[in-house]
């Protein structure tokens, strides 16, 4: 299966919204997906069942009753302490054989990581980004606009860069209001010392999770993005094994 990892440089950066964001984007020009959270914590209880908030979102797009997600934990905390609380632990490699399983039912995978890079998935040390590399996924960046967000960006573009990881492309996410100054000098400072492209941006946008569920919105937002390369990076990715 072809595919691409949505990581984020943070917790809260944005991750989830860019991942629906992107999966119109690519149905916008005729690329079918379908979206994967490996592993949620921080689950909530809606009408007597735990439900993946994050998961929820993925319907905006693609309605459907399969629950997208491998491990499900209520606690709300990284993915390795959710697991032990809840009395049981995460098997990467059965994320990684879920990741690589061969589909013919869809062009692209999309797959949104937890937290950041170095967020662990069990107390051996095995973290978000050996599920990325073991995936041969490219990576894609989510990254807010705000103060710090050039130092995160950096950090995050160097761990993926030293294991060897594709990356994508930049998607910047404006979570909370920011100076527009600040903003693009962040993006255009970035953007320069990484050398990455800019697949687009998110702007800060008030009752967002109501209005993401308009398809007309969403594709009001993604109509400029720059996605053409990503498709032929995945089957790239795809036909090597990187």
């Amino acid at each position: 299966m072809s595919g691409l990892f949505i990581c984020g440089t943070d917790t809260d950066a944005g991750k989830t919204v860019a991942t629906v964001l992107l999966g119109q984007a690519l149905l916008d020009v005729g690329v079918s997906v379908d979206f994967y959270k490996p592993v949620q914590s921080g689950g909530q209880w809606v009408n007597g069942k735990l439900v993946a908030p994050d998961v929820e979102w993925y319907k905006a797009v693609l309605p459907t009753k399969e629950k997208r997600y491998t491990y499900l934990f209520e606690t709300p905390s990284s993915p390795h302490y959710a697991a032990a609380i809840e009395g049981t632990s995460i098997d990467i490699n059965k994320l990684t054989d879920y990741l690589k399983r061969t589909s013919s039912n869809i062009d692209c995978l999309l797959a949104e990581g937890a937290g950041g890079l170095y967020v662990p998935l069990d107390d051996q040390g095995i973290c978000m980004i050996d599920l990325i590399e073991n995936s041969d996924y490219p990576a894609i960046v989510v990254a807010r606009t705000g103060v710090g967000t050039i130092n995160h960006t950096l950090l995050t573009v160097e761990a993926l860069r030293n294991r060897h990881i594709p990356i994508g492309g930049l998607i910047f996410s404006n979570t909370e209001p920011v100076n527009e100054e600040i903003e693009a000098d962040n993006i255009a400072m970035i953007t320069k010392l990484t050398n990455l492209p800019t697949i687009g941006t998110i702007p800060y946008i008030k009752n967002l999770e109501e209005k993401l569920h308009h398809q007309h919105f969403r594709t009001s937002i993604v109509q400029t993005w720059k996605i053409e390369h990503l498709k032929e990076m995945a089957r790239y990715a795809n036909s090597t094994g990187r």
